[in-house]
């Protein structure tokens, strides 16, 4: 699964990428499920998605007011997309946004 995370510059998920990619390393379970995060720009979103094999999208809480834009492109791409609760952002809480992605990725 490829997960893609954006912000407004790209900056602020690329601590939490690290994060996500750590606790994926560190558990066998999710290292056989061949999951892959990076971030990018929300203005390369559109881009990235033409260029990479992306199966979700989550949105950083600071561009919630962005959403609807970002909605119409992942679905333009057949990408599933949601935002990332404000209190696991903020806690940098790499389970649980994974979580969320698998779910959604499940959905």
């Amino acid at each position: 699964m490829n997960i893609l995370l954006i912000c407004e510059a790209g900056a602020s998920t690329g601590y939490l990428v690290q994060k996500m990619q750590a606790f994926i390393a560190e558990h066998e379970k999710l290292k056989h499920k061949e999951m892959n995060v990076e971030a990018t720009s929300v203005n390369q979103l559109g881009p990235t998605l033409e260029a990479k094999d992306i199966d979700v999208v989550l949105i950083a809480p600071q561009i919630r007011s962005r959403e609807d834009s970002i909605h119409e492109v992942c679905e333009h791409h057949q990408v599933k997309v949601s935002t990332i609760d404000l209190v696991d952002y903020g806690r940098i809480d790499a389970p649980a946004i994974i979580k969320l992605a698998i779910k959604l990725y499940k959905s």
